[in-house]
């Protein structure tokens, strides 16, 4: 699947955009862990970890699109749009209103942006499945 140059520039800066957001959560989670809601079992390490096991996907991901891999390239990204939806699971251990608006701000981004980069990866596939199904 050949994509448009304007295609891959906007996929790059929305992986830029998850990106950054996710620096934002994260880093505000590690500084501020106690103002976090959080399982029992989690600590900073863990988060940590997590981050730099998942943040790699976005560059590899977009680089295999670039490369012309786009179905491997997209099911990384997928990945990586997934756990960034990870961050949801903190209204799991408090309602939103218990929750710092600093910190509502920062879950709400971080998901919203990978919601969007997820409906943008799979938007060509949608369209490729109209055409074949009204050729």
């Amino acid at each position: 699947m050949k994509m448009s140059a304007r295609w891959l520039s906007t996929l790059k800066w929305l992986v830029l955009c998850t990106f950054a957001s996710s620096v934002l959560h994260y880093a505000d989670n590690l500084l501020l862990f106690d103002q976090y809601p959080e399982p029992p079992w989690i600590n900073r390490t863990i988060i940590d970890a997590f981050w730099f096991i998942m943040t790699p996907l976005a560059w590899i991901g977009y680089r295999l699109i670039q490369r012309g891999s786009h179905h491997s390239g997209t099911i990384v990204l997928m990945g990586y749009a997934a756990c960034n939806l990870l961050t949801l699971g903190h209204y799991g251990y408090a309602p939103m209103l218990h929750i710092a608006p600093r910190i509502n701000a920062f879950i709400l981004l971080e998901a919203a942006l990978a919601g969007v980069l997820a409906v943008f990866l799979t938007l060509p596939y949608l369209v490729r499945a109209r055409q074949e199904t009204d050729a």
